[in-house]
């Protein structure tokens, strides 16, 4: 009996010390939770850490994420390997246009994971974009290089092309920027072209006949024209521009208007709007001359 009662005591003795000993080391959610918070705060730490590594190189970074500004550039020179070269400006009307076409193809280009063949001494075409900081960025096509016995070919690689910042180089894809560097740039006008000069002339036709408190909105005209049941003597015009006050800062004011334009009935102005304060993004689209 004795032995029964001494095996009984061992048990609850057992029981009850587990117990206390599971109290003792289990953690409190507190503690679960400061320790997990301050791990993460950790991480997060030597995370921005490593980020803040590679932000040595402002422009790449704008780059990858789709945010660089034609505004922090102050031109960009083209130049061939026979020695044809060219000079746009942000100070130049017409030039900054160009300027914003290549920034646009910039930020809506696409990363090309892989090596990066080591850049030529004299690559067919070369693109230097001149920032407002003074940094110098240098765009080229991107090559693929062979050697045999003959020696080293390289011939470029198609809608490829390699943005160099400092000793950083990085390879994106942009077909429209790639056609552009090998043969666009020599096309390029100094002023409007006959398209434009067209548009611009029946814009300033159709906006007479609005009365002079419509006079400040011709800033990147836009003119849209449908035949009215394919009759070629009657057309169905859809107007729009900016006003020019926006320019000097603030935002822009969207005009539009459709015409009823005909050899038979004259001109019938309708749905004339102005859409106040509109924003970055539909003002850049309005004044958009590529694709």
């Amino acid at each position: 009996m004795k032995k029964k009662l001494y095996v009984l005591f061992c048990i609850l003795f057992l029981v009850n010390n587990t117990d206390v000993f599971a109290m003792q080391e289990a953690p409190n959610q507190d503690f679960i939770n400061k320790y997990f918070l301050d791990v993460n705060l950790i991480n997060s730490a030597s995370q921005m850490a490593e980020a803040k590594k590679d932000t040595n190189n402002p422009f790449l970074e704008q780059l990858m994420t789709h945010s660089l500004e034609h505004n922090d550039v102050q031109n960009i020179k083209v130049k061939n390997n026979s020695g044809l070269q060219r000079v746009f400006s942000i100070n130049d009307g017409f030039q900054e246009r160009v300027l914003r076409k290549v920034v646009y193809w910039l930020n809506n280009s696409g990363r090309v994971n892989g090596t990066i063949e080591v850049t030529l001494d004299n690559p067919s075409n070369k693109l230097t974009l001149k920032m407002a900081n003074d940094e110098v960025i240098t765009i080229e096509p991107a090559y693929t290089c062979v050697v045999d016995n003959k020696g080293k070919t390289c011939t470029a690689k198609e809608g490829e092309l390699i943005v160099s910042e400092n000793r950083q180089k990085v390879r994106l894809r942009s077909q429209s920027l790639y056609d552009w560097l090998m043969v666009g740039w020599r096309k390029e006008v100094d002023g409007l072209t006959k398209e434009e000069l067209l548009e611009e002339a029946l814009f300033t036709r159709y906006l007479s006949h609005l009365g002079p408190s419509y006079s400040e909105y011709f800033m990147c005209p836009k003119i849209k024209i449908e035949p009215i049941d394919g009759d070629p003597r009657r057309h169905l015009i859809f107007g729009s521009a900016l006003n020019y006050s926006g320019h000097h800062g603030g935002d822009y004011d969207k005009l539009t208007f459709s015409v009823r334009d005909s050899n038979l009935t004259g001109l019938q102005m309708a749905n004339v709007k102005i859409k106040k304060h509109i924003s970055q993004e539909e003002s850049e689209k309005q004044c958009q001359t590529f694709d």
